[in-house]
């Protein structure tokens, strides 16, 4: 009798006593005809495990692949999520400090307490606060710069009449 694995193991021992007692009066008596029926048995049992136990196997290890995959999606997203929420955090801190950035400037009178409101020239000459555009000069240099050539670009008329080196051409 041969030793077959798992699945084909279970199966060969419950068709070989079936097998054996129905088959034991025939001519196959004795140890030549219990070696036989063996050999009958793990026959069958293997065509049965490779038709039935197989497809079942490869089916569940299909499903197990499938979780796997699942379960790292859940992961990166759950981590994406994290992300998101750190993202969420850092930029309300953000909107809060630019918050209490505009309302500073509101009470020193460089921006007006309504937006569509431009501040009057006096209130802002008067002002010791420094203008935005000038903060902004202090701390992004290259970014006031960029500004105002955009600004040049923009409007050369404008700039022309600003222009004191043109006003000496003249």
């Amino acid at each position: 009798m041969t030793e077959q694995p798992g699945p084909q193991q279970r199966i060969a021992d419950a068709i070989r006593p079936a097998m054996l007692a129905g088959l034991q009066d025939a001519s196959l008596i004795g140890e030549q005809g219990t070696g036989r029926i063996n050999e009958w048995v793990d026959w069958i049992a293997a065509v049965i495990a490779g038709q039935v136990v197989q497809p079942i196997a490869a089916e569940r290890d299909a499903f197990a692949d499938r979780v796997d995959t699942l379960t790292d999606v859940a992961k990166r997203h759950k981590e994406a999520y994290k992300d998101a929420a750190r993202d969420v955090q850092r930029l309300d801190a953000r909107v809060a400090e630019l918050e209490a950035e505009v309302a500073r400037l509101r009470a020193t009178g460089v921006m007006a307490a309504d937006p569509e409101v431009e501040p009057d020239a006096e209130s802002v000459a008067d002002s010791p606060a420094q203008s935005l555009r000038d903060r902004l000069r202090a701390k992004y240099p290259a970014t006031a710069e960029a500004l105002d050539r955009r600004d040049a670009e923009a409007d050369p008329a404008r700039n022309a009449e600003a222009d004191p080196r043109r006003d000496a051409e003249d």
